[in-house]
């Protein structure tokens, strides 16, 4: 029984040893494979946190971006605000610079009516001036008969001729004011 048991326990020392060794050589091909993977999984990390920080990154391009979006939206509403204001500027420039047009038309023309008027009452003076000329030189050569053929003295005929020289020189400054 001893024997058995010797041999037995012997057999059990061998499988142990046999399961040790296979246990050590499984250890030492685990190891290697996790040398072997200790690189690819150091690269792995490195990259998960490459890509943490452009996650980060991302997020933060993600809100500035948004951001000049709102921005870029007022700046546009801006600019049609004052595309808008300057189309009605533009037009209510046109519509002035239309007024002022037809108002220096008007103008012109109403300088051009005033000279032809002007000109026609002129004329029409003028003549008038010609035909009173007329009646005084008349008048004048009348008076001077009369007064020639009445035979006044001197003296009289003297204060006669000087009150006619001064209304005629009245006459004659009047007629430029005219």
């Amino acid at each position: 029984n001893n024997l058995a048991l010797i041999n037995s326990l012997k057999e059990q020392v061998e499988e142990m040893k046999k399961k040790e060794e296979r246990m050590e050589k499984q250890m030492n091909e685990i190891q290697a494979e996790n040398r072997k993977l200790i690189e690819p999984l150091e690269k792995a990390k490195a990259e998960v946190n490459d890509l943490l920080k452009q996650l980060a990154n991302y997020h933060k391009d993600k809100q500035s971006l948004q951001s000049a979006k709102a921005r870029l939206r007022v700046q546009e509403q801006e600019l049609k605000a004052l595309n808008w204001e300057h189309e009605v500027l533009e037009q209510r420039f046109k519509q002035v610079e239309q007024e002022r047009d037809d108002l220096y038309s008007k103008f012109v023309s109403s300088i051009h009516e005033v000279q032809q008027k002007a000109g026609f009452k002129n004329l029409l003076l003028e003549k008038k001036l010609l035909a009173l000329a007329d009646v005084l030189e008349k008048k004048e050569a009348q008076l001077n008969e009369v007064l020639s053929a009445s035979n006044l003295d001197s003296t009289a005929l003297t204060v006669v001729t000087r009150k006619k020289e001064k209304s005629t020189d009245c006459d004659s400054a009047l007629i430029p004011l005219l």
